[in-house]
């Protein structure tokens, strides 16, 4: 863990400079008394996790018509698998969304483990599972699968939650399931964009080719299969720097025939439009007092 000692080596020097020549000499020795020793510091960070974890179940608890959770596992770079759940309640007739608990999964991640994980958060913290009234969870057959799903888990404790399939994954899911012509355009874009930014040779030299064109963009974009909205971002920067590929690859390059290819260039003009109208509907999806009915 990182040593909390930005307190001391920044902040309290700069507190006794402006206490100094704000007040006056005398009151600089006043700070000496608050300790910002790491020990303290990290102790008064526990504590106050500690209390918003503590409202945050409160509210859940005394949510007058009960309270839904969202959640979600993925695995991160490390491998390591994580859980995240929110919860959802209502709190001076407003309604609040909060995290509720982050989760390593050190072994296997069925619906199982994932149930038995929320389930022993919610003995820990007294929360009744018959005030769940909703459930949100991603398409994965762990979540939501025929036999022994997460939420048929959930359904046997709590019958009246409803189960919902999380809609911006839906968008996710069918982004990946494209006529065989546009999947055939989708991944040699992505050959191309891989073919310049894997190579730093090919980076530098495509900058310098963007800015003799004097383009808006000087790179390409990377895309991740995880942030699968990237794609968007990825396709609309490679179709506005077409004309600087077609110079950037030799003739003898395979890519150059695409990027002269009438057909190839419409379905990436396509796909750019497609996946653009779907970057600005998640998005609008997102966000703090986001309610969609």
């Amino acid at each position: 863990m990182k040593a909390h000692t930005i307190a001391a080596s920044l902040n309290m020097p700069a507190a006794k400079i402006l206490v100094r020549h704000v007040i006056a000499e005398e009151a600089v020795a006043k700070l000496d008394s608050v300790s910002v020793s790491n020990n303290t510091v990290q102790r008064r960070i526990e504590e106050m996790s500690v209390d918003i974890a503590d409202q945050v179940v409160e509210g859940a608890k005394s949510s007058k018509y009960g309270f839904a959770i969202q959640l979600d596992k993925s695995t991160d770079v490390t491998n390591c698998s994580q859980l995240l759940v929110y919860v959802r309640f209502t709190q001076s007739n407003a309604a609040k969304t909060e995290l509720l608990l982050s989760h390593n999964l050190s072994s296997t991640t069925t619906g199982k483990d994932i149930f038995n994980v929320l389930d022993n958060f919610f003995k820990q913290n007294e929360l009744d599972w018959g005030n769940l009234v909703g459930c949100t969870t991603d398409g994965a057959p762990s979540m939501l699968g025929r036999k022994s799903c997460f939420q048929a888990h959930v359904k046997a404790v709590a019958p009246n939650a409803t189960a919902v399939h999380c809609f911006i994954h839906r968008f996710a899911l069918c982004a990946k399931v494209l006529p065989p012509k546009l999947l055939s355009c989708l991944n040699r874009v992505i050959r191309i964009n891989n073919y310049v930014k894997t190579s730093a040779l090919n980076t530098r030299l495509f900058k310098l080719l963007c800015e003799d064109f004097g383009s808006d963009h000087i790179c390409l974009l990377y895309h991740t299969e995880v942030r699968w909205l990237s794609w968007g971002n990825t396709m609309r920067c490679l179709f506005e720097l077409r004309d600087v590929l077609l110079v950037f690859f030799k003739k003898e390059h395979d890519f150059q025939k695409d990027l002269e290819d009438e057909e190839f260039i419409s379905r990436l003009a396509y796909l750019s439009d497609i996946f653009g109208a779907l970057i600005h509907l998640n998005l609008s999806f997102q966000g703090p007092d986001c309610t969609v009915t």
